[in-house]
């Protein structure tokens, strides 16, 4: 090929070649989640195919595959071989206690498991995303499957569990305090309802509301809610919180966690947020960690966001003729300007929760 540095082009095709496997290796660990393998193999040690398809309840055929896949990934370690014949192909496959705590432990900080199930869910919407690059128009809520919901639920549910209380309302001056005094709490985006039920439970005073535009979401909450016994003192409510958050200048806290880039008018969700708030109150807000250039958002990281950007955070935004700043789309000098047209101007960084993320306590 003319004009062609064939060595830069070898280098290329290896790196193609790693993030296509990248891809299979991420659906190899959203069926082993989904099937109970990486607990099985976690809990009860060592196995051979025959003998983890068996704690599993499974085929062993595809177990074996599957194993062996994960192995070529550097995912599972083979520690031994079943016989002593050198030529013995039934091995026998270890996960180390630290990628357990990555793939294997819900209750883990590092738990990152159930975050492979993004990748089919969002696959399997491709030919409707690239009809939107066709059309301009974008794809509703509605149409994504459930099973990319109650990932998202259950990834939420990960990182709430582990940090919301222990450490998000501890970072805030005085919040703990007014909760526990029947403080008012609301939730933009509320999702599965996880965080709503987890303050309710912590403090049996504070009054809270949860807004979803998803009826999926809705009613995935107030189940949950049901099922923890704080119905009584959570509702959620189904619609857009820009319109629907009363503007009583006495929420003790509002929360917006990864949701704002998803909104159709992120400028006119704040400002509901500040007419909500009272004046010591404080709004929560988690974003995508990004440049403040686009074109400076570069690696790994940035990559997956991006991704998941063109499957759903601009098409979802689109179809509700939205702006679609996308995921990485509201970096921390956008976030600051936007607060201030809507009057909040204290705008504070707590300690990220993950290298993805940013966390803001932002007061009027």
């Amino acid at each position: 090929m003319d004009g062609c540095d064939s060595t830069a082009v070898q280098a290329f095709a290896g790196r193609f070649l790693d993030d296509v496997s990248g891809g299979m290796t991420s659906v190899l660990c959203a069926l082993g989640d989904r099937l109970g393998l990486f607990r099985a193999l976690a809990d009860g040690g060592p196995a051979g195919s025959a003998e983890l398809a068996a704690r599993a309840g499974l085929d062993e055929r595809p177990v074996r595959e599957w194993l062996l896949g994960l192995s070529s990934a550097g995912y599972l370690d083979v520690v031994r071989h079943t016989g002593e014949d050198p030529t013995d192909e039934d091995p026998v496959f270890s996960l180390s206690p630290e990628h357990a705590a990555v793939l294997a432990r819900d209750d883990s900080p590092f738990f990152l498991g159930g975050a492979a199930g993004l990748v089919p869910a969002l696959a399997g919407m491709l030919e409707p995303v690239a009809e939107t690059f066709r059309s301009g128009g974008g794809v509703p809520q509605e149409a994504y499957p459930e099973a990319l919901y109650r990932t998202m639920w259950r990834m939420s549910a990960s990182w709430l569990g582990t940090l919301l209380l222990p450490q998000w309302i501890p970072a805030v001056d005085g919040l703990a305090g007014r909760l526990a005094d029947g403080g008012r709490v609301a939730h933009l985006g509320s999702g599965g309802g996880h965080a709503l039920v987890l303050i309710a439970g912590a403090f049996p005073r504070a009054r809270c509301t949860g807004y979803d535009r998803l009826r999926l979401h809705v009613d995935r909450a107030r189940r949950e809610a049901a099922d923890a016994g704080v119905a009584d003192r959570v509702e959620f409510v189904h619609g857009d919180a820009a319109d629907l958050l009363p503007g009583t200048g006495d929420h003790a806290l509002v929360l917006a966690l990864d949701v704002l880039h998803d909104a159709p008018d992120p400028a006119a969700a704040l400002r509901a947020v500040r007419a909500a708030l009272a004046d010591d109150g404080v709004l929560l807000l988690l974003e995508s960690a990004g440049a403040e250039r686009a074109a400076d958002n570069q690696g790994a990281a940035a990559a997956l966001l991006y991704g998941a950007s063109v499957l759903y955070s601009v098409p979802v935004s689109l179809a509700a003729k939205g702006r679609a700043p996308g995921m990485l789309g509201l970096p921390a000098g956008e976030l600051r300007a936007l607060c201030a047209g809507a009057g909040l101007r204290s705008v504070r960084q707590l300690p990220p929760p993950t290298p993805l993320n940013a966390l803001y306590a932002i007061r009027p």
